[in-house]
């Protein structure tokens, strides 16, 4: 959904007007709930800008006035890349990462990407979701009692993604690992243990991707990575480099954003934060709001770095009535709010928008279905670079409820 779609019209930021501010971006590291933190900055004003340089952006007019900058670029976050990590896989994944790219490389890139990810090969895989979700949800609920978070949430979007790129179920595993030790790299700040292990983590997954990518060559399938490898564009074809950077990206976010925008949302739901809404698409548009996967983005525009805190934007008051309320309904009254920010905006939007809605609209409509009850007394929440969810989610299925 676009943001011309169902929006109503807000007052426009002035991008001059920066507050100059003692704000440390560094305190949401180890923050357990970054929404009390995003409520102060934003009371401060909708444009910060911090000691260190960074302007940030607070509000959902804000965000979207740096996320549809046309003077806003990505490129020089990859170029920092480059000049901070040492030659080998994890710089060429994270300086070839197709967020990171600008003119002429993004159209370039994507144009090939999208010829190959198309709403096509999404549908088509619908009925794959469905029966790899209630077969898996059949299991587990015999079970009673289970991690919603690794053995659900998970699970679903990591066959998936696996299925789409071609990626033997055998690997899937050792390569979700790998791609969540690369992950840290992508926050405000990492560890010199972090960044050892980040970099030991790329070269091992490039590895493995590299190995595929050749085979897949040799002996193309049906599957994305041989789609991509065969993607032309006026006689351009994707680099080495850049199929590289684009396996690795398209894995690691194939699964993680789904996996954590439906556990997040779940989690919600199961603390008595919210209810169901009317019907599966606008509890999931709710989730996307309420429960932000994907924290910030960053942007460079004419007034320097920008980072867009797309949490807080999906939480401003002055774009969504009750703004700290879980209501799925808000999606059922016209005029709509404005579209929640989760996947970015512009020429960045998230090219697996539509795969991840979908893959969560089914699981979430299967989960509907099963009474479950919370089996903690307490949440872990976690942040791995920009990425909030849970470290687990135990569940079990409520016995009272089915009797």
């Amino acid at each position: 959904m676009g943001a011309g779609s169902g929006t109503r019209e807000h007052e426009m930021a002035d991008p001059h007007d920066i507050v100059e501010v003692d704000v440390d971006v560094d305190a949401l590291v180890d923050c357990a709930d970054p929404y009390a933190l995003f409520a102060a900055w934003r009371a401060a004003g909708p444009l910060l800008r911090t000691p260190s340089g960074f302007v940030v952006a607070t509000s959902w007019q804000a965000a979207m006035d740096a996320l549809r900058d046309p003077s806003a670029t990505s490129g020089l976050i990859g170029q920092r890349y480059r000049d901070a990590l040492p030659p080998g896989a994890a710089r060429d994944e994270l300086s070839h990462r197709i967020n990171f790219l600008d003119p002429p490389d993004h159209p370039r890139v994507r144009a090939l990407v999208s010829k190959a990810f198309t709403p096509r090969r999404v549908a088509e895989l619908r009925p794959y979701v469905e029966s790899t979700a209630s077969s898996l949800l059949d299991e587990l609920v015999a079970r009673g009692r289970f991690d919603l978070l690794h053995d659900f949430c998970h699970q679903v979007p990591s066959l998936v993604i696996s299925e789409l790129l071609g990626v033997p179920v055998a690997e899937r595993d050792r390569l979700t690992a790998l791609s969540d030790a690369v992950t840290p790299l992508l926050g405000l700040s990492v560890t010199d243990d972090e960044r050892t292990a980040a970099v030991a983590a790329a070269e091992e997954m490039h590895a493995t991707l590299g190995e595929l990518l050749a085979d897949r060559q040799a002996h193309p399938g049906a599957d994305l990575l041989s789609a991509l490898a065969a993607a032309e564009e006026d006689g351009e074809r994707l680099s080495r480099a850049e199929l590289l950077s684009l396996a690795a990206t398209l894995y690691s976010a194939g699964h993680r954003t789904t996996r954590d925008l439906t556990v997040n949302g779940m989690a919600v739901l199961l603390t008595g934060g919210g209810t169901f809404g009317p019907d599966v698409s606008s509890t999931v548009q709710e989730m996307l709001r309420f429960e932000t996967p994907t924290l910030y983005v960053a942007r460079v525009t004419t007034d320097g770095p920008v980072l867009v805190l797309l949490g807080a934007a999906n939480r401003d008051p002055a774009a969504y009535g009750d703004a700290d309320v879980f209501r799925p309904e808000r999606w059922q009254v016209e005029p709509t709010p404005p579209t929640p920010l989760s996947f970015a905006f512009g020429a960045h939007y998230c090219l697996g928008a539509s795969l991840a809605r979908m893959e969560a609209e089914v699981m979430v409509g299967a989960l509907a279905a099963v009474p479950l009850a919370l089996d903690t007394t307490a949440l872990e929440w976690r942040l791995r670079g920009p990425f909030r969810s849970l470290a687990a989610l135990p569940v079990r299925v409520d016995a009272a409820a089915t009797t």
